[in-house]
């Protein structure tokens, strides 16, 4: 019986094995950690000099975007600058050639009662895509064109998607429910 005993104590203390297990899983945290942290700031500091190419390398953007931070306040720009900025936004759309959009627009054709094939090709043929289809109750023949969105004669820009509305060639009488029976008097 005191073996037993002695034997669970023994097994209760950690072994140097599973102590030097710890500190080998706890050296690669780290080090997985200073490296992850020293790739994240190659990268950053090659993201900043390639879209900050005027401001020197890279790495003095990032000082002194750090500084201002640490600093406590992020550099903004002067009220004259921003006049002048929404002044040259204003000058640039102001002299912007003005669009005409009313002869690009193209007309919906009529593709009601067609078969979803020649819908499609006549869809692309005038210019647009084809968008969703969508099926809808209807007794005509599956397949068939029921309607289109937007609808047919509307004017849209070119490669706008139009929707299709296929009829699922179901009537819409539940085939499962029976008449109630009549009853004689």
């Amino acid at each position: 019986m005191a073996t037993a005993k002695s034997a669970a104590k023994t097994a209760k203390k950690k072994s140097p094995v599973g102590r030097a297990n710890t500190r080998r899983w706890i050296t690669r945290a780290v080090v997985a950690l200073i490296a992850g942290v020293s790739i994240g700031a190659g990268a950053g500091v090659a993201t900043v000099s390639r879209l900050e190419p005027g401001r020197g390398t890279g790495v003095d953007s990032l000082a002194v975007m750090l500084d201002s931070i640490a600093k406590g306040r992020i550099p903004k720009s002067s009220a004259a600058e921003r006049t002048a900025e929404r002044q040259r936004v204003a000058d640039s759309v102001k002299n912007a050639a003005p669009v005409e959009v009313a002869d690009e627009l193209i007309a919906i054709p009529s593709l009601a009662d067609l078969e979803e094939g020649a819908a499609r090709n006549a869809l692309i043929d005038a210019g647009l895509q084809v968008g969703e289809v969508q099926f809808q109750l209807s007794p005509k023949a599956a397949g068939t064109v029921l309607s289109t969105i937007p609808a047919a004669g509307a004017k849209v820009a070119p490669e706008t998607p139009v929707t299709l509305v296929l009829s699922d060639g179901r009537t819409g009488t539940d085939t499962l429910s029976r008449p109630s029976p009549t009853h004689a008097p």
